[in-house]
C-alpha cells in the first residue's frame, strides 16, 4: 500500500504504517512547529510535506493555531484559536492521487473533501464536531456515500466521547 496521512501531527500513524511494512507513506502536516517534530521522526519510505490539505484549489490557507501542544490546529475557523498563520496548501485529490489508503484527521476540514477516489481501497477518518454546524449530518452523508460506493464499514464511530470519532472503511 501507499498510505497518505493527512493531519500527520508528529507522525504516529505514519510510523505505525511504516512499521507494518507499507510501500510508502506520504505525511501532510501544515503546522510549522509540529512539522519540525515530524521531520525528526521521519523514516525511510516516508515523504513528509509541510502543507495543509484542502477541498479546493488554493495555494495558501489560514491555519488557526490553538493554545497548548497544537493537536487542534485547523484551517476551520474557531473561537478557541490563539493566532492565525498562512500556510501552503494542496487540494485533497492531488494529495491522495497515488494512495491506496488514506488517514484523515484534520480538525473539521474533512467535510470539504471529495473523500472517495477510485484508487482508494481503505479510508480512515476522524470526524470532528463543528460549533454551530450540523456536523453529524455531514458525517452521516459521508458514511452513506462511502457505503453506497462499495466501501464496507470496518469500524463505525459511536460519537459517545471524544475517543469515538473515528471510522474505517474498506473497498469491497
Amino acid at each position: 500500500d501507499i498510505v497518505v496521512d493527512i493531519g500527520a501531527y508528529v507522525g504516529e500513524y505514519s510510523l505505525f504504517a511504516i512499521n507494518k511494512g507499507v510501500k510508502q507513506v506520504i505525511s501532510y502536516e501544515p503546522t510549522p512547529e509540529t512539522f519540525k517534530v515530524l521531520k525528526k521522526n521521519k523514516k525511510e519510505n516516508m515523504i513528509i510535506v509541510n502543507k495543509a490539505v484542502v477541498g479546493n484549489d488554493v495555494n495558501y490557507v489560514n491555519l488557526f493555531i490553538s493554545k497548548g501542544i497544537g493537536v487542534t490546529n485547523s484551517i476551520v475557523k474557531s473561537i478557541r484559536k490563539n493566532k492565525i498563520i498562512k500556510v501552503p496548501a494542496i487540494r485533497y485529490e492531488k494529495a491522495v492521487k497515488n494512495a491506496t489508503v488514506v488517514k484523515i484527521d484534520v480538525e473539521g476540514a474533512e467535510y470539504s473533501f471529495n473523500i472517495i477516489q477510485p484508487h482508494l481501497r481503505g479510508i480512515i477518518i476522524e470526524f470532528h464536531p463543528l460549533s454551530g454546524e450540523p456536523w453529524k449530518k455531514y458525517v452521516q452523508k459521508i458514511m452513506n456515500n462511502l457505503e453506497n460506493n462499495g466501501y464496507k464499514c470496518i469500524y463505525k464511530p459511536t460519537f459517545k466521547s471524544g475517543w469515538n470519532l473515528t471510522g474505517c472503511w474498506e473497498k469491497r
